[in-house]
């Protein structure tokens, strides 16, 4: 694993470095002789670490996504109006075109973007992405029944039918795991 070294004329952005761990910080203008001397410390920490340093970062990443959150609401626009959609009550969201239709219960309300980012901000705990078109809330799914070639029948609670496709459910194998 390679070691980091901040490099900035900015003073201010070091105490923030050292909390993400970096190897060091160098302030420009720095001189030779300064940056021999990180270069030779980094090599030095290397032979003696083995392995150690990959187990820092490893630690590292797992500390980020311990403390990473996922908004428990959702901003919608509707009729020059705004208002928050609670993720709890969200079913199922699919895509058109440019817009996603977010299924809550008997409402439907209309978001402008894209699966793949909504995907990127709701929590993997709670939403799973099924297929190219739709997103499920794990809680809202009564049923899976296995389908073709790998692929799976998701039955939710409100009696809609989704299909699990192959190459989503390889994502997300641990949700087919029996405990």
């Amino acid at each position: 694993m390679p070691r980091v070294v901040f490099v900035t004329a900015h003073d201010q952005y070091a105490l923030r470095a050292f909390e993400v761990h970096a190897f060091d910080y160098l302030l420009k203008p720095f001189g030779e002789e300064r940056f021999r001397t990180v270069l030779r410390r980094a090599r030095e920490q290397n032979v003696q670490s083995n392995g150690a340093f990959a187990s820092r970062i490893q630690e590292l990443l797992s500390q980020l996504q311990r403390e990473r959150s996922f908004p428990d609401r959702l901003l919608v626009h509707e009729n020059e109006r705004a208002h928050f959609v609670s993720i709890r009550e969200i079913s199922w969201v699919e895509t058109d075109r440019n817009y996603l239709i977010l299924h809550c219960g008997a409402k439907t309300h209309t978001l402008r973007g894209t699966l793949e980012s909504l995907a990127g901000t709701l929590d993997p705990k709670i939403f799973v992405r099924i297929n190219r078109g739709s997103l499920v809330r794990l809680d809202a799914i009564r049923e899976l029944l296995p389908w073709f070639h790998g692929e799976y029948k998701v039955v939710l609670k409100d009696a809609t039918e989704l299909r699990w496709s192959r190459r989503y459910v390889k994502q997300r194998p641990e949700l087919l795991k029996l405990s």
